[in-house]
């Protein structure tokens, strides 16, 4: 598993879990958008579990830095983010309130650890 520093400590300590919830979401309806796939679906498990499913090309490390995309800047119409920085955030939010996350792609799996 490859590892880095995403430096979250201190990244947005305002947000709420309903805010990291927000991105991630936003997140897939941004993929289904622009990958013209099926809709995300979110569930919550007999566990209380949540999950939130998109039928995208997958998430890779690269996806976790800062930066403007491409792709979503040449077709703004169809998306909600942009800049590469919501995802860091929820992942920030999630593991300041202690909140396990999984994020399983084609390409790897993505969790928290320190």
């Amino acid at each position: 598993m490859k590892k880095f520093d995403l430096n979250i400590e201190k990244v947005l300590e305002h947000w709420t879990v309903a805010h990291a919830l927000r991105e991630i979401i936003a997140n897939a309806l941004d993929e289904s958008n622009l990958s013209e796939t099926k809709e995300p679906i979110i569930w919550k498990d007999d566990d209380g579990k949540w999950h939130i499913k998109d039928y995208g090309r997958g998430l890779k490390h690269n996806h976790l830095t800062q930066n403007e995309n491409k792709e979503k800047m040449s077709r703004v119409e169809k998306v909600i983010g942009k800049f590469g920085v919501g995802l860091k955030d929820a992942l920030a939010t999630f593991d300041r309130r202690n909140i396990h996350v999984l994020i399983k792609s084609k390409y790897n799996d993505i969790t928290i650890k320190k």
